[in-house]
């Protein structure tokens, strides 16, 4: 059966991002990647120039349509304790089908820098927000006297707990370990006094 002449450039960023994500970037091979996307090489060239032009797209679909909505979710629309929980929860939560998942993939993209330096202006991106996010969080939150500080130590959590999900993707142990550092982190910051 021959593959189909036009595309849904969504669902093409979509199914690289699923490869991408699964394998990394230099495990990828440009077949699998046409296998992947249903697409020709020749249409893979034409429409995304390179490998790695395909996955900067694949990155910046990412921060747009997965990491935004589940900041929007959780941090913006929900800015409590309980919504930072799940945020931090919901980055390493998937079904067994997709346990590759365990790791947010800009924290994955993020390992792959030093060989793709151009990526690194989307991952700073990424950063900021997931920074962002959390300030909204805390503005919302009573007694945080240090919301940058605060905010940045947040962004180090979670970025460690992403890679902890990528080593160890134990949910339980992942969860207990939340919960504790982010109750220990806000209430430190709760019993602290201004000066």
């Amino acid at each position: 059966m021959g593959r189909p002449s036009s595309f849904n450039r969504q669902q093409v960023l979509s199914d690289a991002l699923d490869l991408f994500w699964s394998s990394g970037f230099h495990a990828c091979s440009l077949k699998r990647l046409e296998d992947a996307t249903q697409m020709h090489p020749g249409s893979l060239y034409y429409h995304f120039h390179n490998k790695e032009r395909l996955y900067l797209l694949v990155l910046e679909h990412y921060l747009q349509w997965q990491l935004q909505p589940r900041i929007d979710k959780y941090l913006t629309y929900s800015p409590n304790s309980l919504g930072l929980r799940r945020f931090f929860t919901s980055g390493y939560r998937h079904r067994d089908e997709t346990s590759y998942r365990n790791c947010c993939f800009l924290v994955s993209a993020s390992n792959e820098l030093h060989t793709l330096p151009a990526a690194t202006e989307l991952a700073q991106r990424g950063m900021g927000m997931l920074q962002s996010g959390f300030l909204t969080t805390l503005n919302n939150l009573s007694g945080v006297i240090n919301q940058e500080v605060i905010a940045g130590e947040l962004l180090k959590l979670y970025l460690g707990i992403q890679l902890m999900a990528r080593v160890n993707p134990n949910q339980q142990a992942l969860d207990r370990q939340v919960r504790q550092s982010l109750d220990n982190l806000l209430a430190g910051q709760n019993q602290a006094k201004p000066m």
